[in-house]
């Protein structure tokens, strides 16, 4: 019997993030299709379901917020971790979860990103999405 695997979508701008990312998520047993920029990631959300979106949150061409809009808009069920290199430092996040973020993570902090993943999507340990 064969094993459906998660799919996880990863934007980012930084091509050392996209492969680390690609590599240990598909290693975990994971599909992941990574992408340069916003537009991209919303061609794809509007065409393809996936089970989480890795997102950082400036991407060239647009902010984060326009991909959580659109998960939102299709019905907030898509856990959405937003990846930024100063997530450590800042704890006021309240802006991105308003929009629904389920996490906001460091984005060089690969190891802890995969944990999180794991959590989301095979031990649905999700934060509650904000609708």
């Amino acid at each position: 019997m064969k094993t459906v695997r998660k799919k996880v979508l990863i934007a980012d701008c930084h091509e050392d993030v996209l492969i680390a990312l690609e590599k240990l998520l598909e290693d975990e047993g994971f599909d992941t299709t990574t992408v340069w920029t916003a537009g991209d990631a919303l061609h794809l959300l509007d065409s393809e379901a996936f089970d989480l979106v890795l997102v950082n949150e400036y991407l060239p061409d647009a902010e984060c917020e326009g991909i959580l809009k659109a998960l939102q808009r299709k019905g907030g069920r898509t856990p959405c971790i937003v990846m930024q290199p100063s997530a450590p430092e800042i704890t006021d996040f309240s802006d991105l979860e308003q929009l629904g973020a389920t996490d906001v993570v460091c984005k060089y902090a690969y190891r802890h990103i995969v944990e999180i993943v794991n959590e989301c999507l095979v031990h649905r340990k999700t934060k509650a999405l904000v609708a």
